[in-house]
């Protein structure tokens, strides 16, 4: 219970600082990824040797590279993308997750999270302004605090809806 409780106290943080001051006191990472660690021990799933920290850690670099990749393209030069297009809160973020989610729930979380922000911040005219940004570790903080609490009230088993939403597709 001190665990979650302490989970979801920096999933908030996290989310109003990012909302309020455009930035995310660094010490509220660790204490969220080593919180992660701890539930999914509790929870008897491996963590240490785990193949699926590795995945998603690859799949990040991947991503990242792709983003700068992007980045050299549309603007010709090898550019820092870090602090100009993306804040380090994002991915200090995103690296805490993906010590907790296996691959395709971190993958289905990112690309869902990331289609919601979008839409939001198509709804939300302060969000478009280039000089604001978006806060995306507050809003993605908020979600995943909202698929974490649904799936430990068990309202929803997120894996069997992974599982499912494959299967149907495949059909």
């Amino acid at each position: 219970m001190l665990v979650q409780a302490t989970i979801y106290s920096c999933l908030l943080a996290i989310a109003f600082f990012d909302f309020k001051m455009r930035a995310v006191y660094t010490w509220l990472f660790p204490i969220l990824g080593i919180s992660l660690l701890c539930l999914k021990m509790l929870e008897l799933r491996p963590v240490f040797l785990d193949g699926q920290i590795a995945i998603n850690l690859l799949f990040l670099l991947i991503q990242f590279a792709v983003l700068q990749l992007y980045f050299k393209i549309k603007t010709g030069v090898w550019g820092q993308i870090m602090d100009k297009k993306m804040g380090w809160g994002d991915v200090a973020f995103l690296l805490c997750i993906a010590l907790y989610l296996p691959f395709l729930l971190f993958f289905t979380f990112y690309v869902i999270s990331l289609i919601i922000i979008l839409g939001m911040t198509a709804a939300l005219p302060t969000w478009r302004k280039s000089n604001i940004g978006i806060p995306l570790a507050g809003c993605q903080a908020l979600l995943f605090g909202f698929c974490l609490a649904l799936e430990k009230l068990n309202v929803l088993d997120w894996e069997t809806l992974l599982i499912n939403g494959i299967e149907k597709l495949a059909l």
